[in-house]
């Protein structure tokens, strides 16, 4: 089964740090209220997963002038939710497998994320060939012949 959320954009990178400017209690006060957020969210979704997930993140941005990793940084407030609303027991690295995959398109409205969560990988392979443009001909070839 894969789970689909959209939700809008959290703080990315660059906020977080304006905002960690002015003293540690802002930088707290955002954390709380973006994690609380997602987990509310969340757990209006209705869903767990206990064991090991892999996830992959869609973001549409307006701007693509930002940089990769400040928007991806917005995944530490998405994750954080997840765990507190218990939909996964942790976002540690024995919970969360490798790849991690970050998709970025563009939009014309607000900026958003869908998150996609599975307890099997064999759905980040779709996206993948979707987004490079491989034809799944050419992936069966190579792995007929490999």
């Amino acid at each position: 089964m894969i789970y689909e959320l959209k939700m809008p954009l959290p703080p990315t990178m660059n906020e977080i740090i304006n905002i960690a400017r002015s003293g540690w209690q802002p930088s707290n006060k955002l954390k709380k209220q973006w994690t609380n957020k997602i987990a509310n969210f969340v757990k209006n979704c209705g869903f767990t997963l206990n064991d090991e997930i892999w996830i992959e993140f869609h973001w549409y941005l307006r701007n693509f002038g930002r940089d990769a990793d400040n928007t991806a940084a917005a995944a530490k407030f998405i994750m954080d939710g997840l765990v507190s609303a218990k939909a996964i027991r942790n976002d540690n690295l024995t919970v969360i497998q490798s790849p991690v995959v970050h998709y970025y398109h563009r939009c014309s409205g607000n900026d958003v994320v869908i998150i996609r969560l599975s307890p099997t990988p064999e759905f980040l392979l779709d996206n993948f060939l979707l987004s490079n443009n491989f034809p799944s001909t050419k992936l069966e070839q190579y792995l007929l012949n490999s």
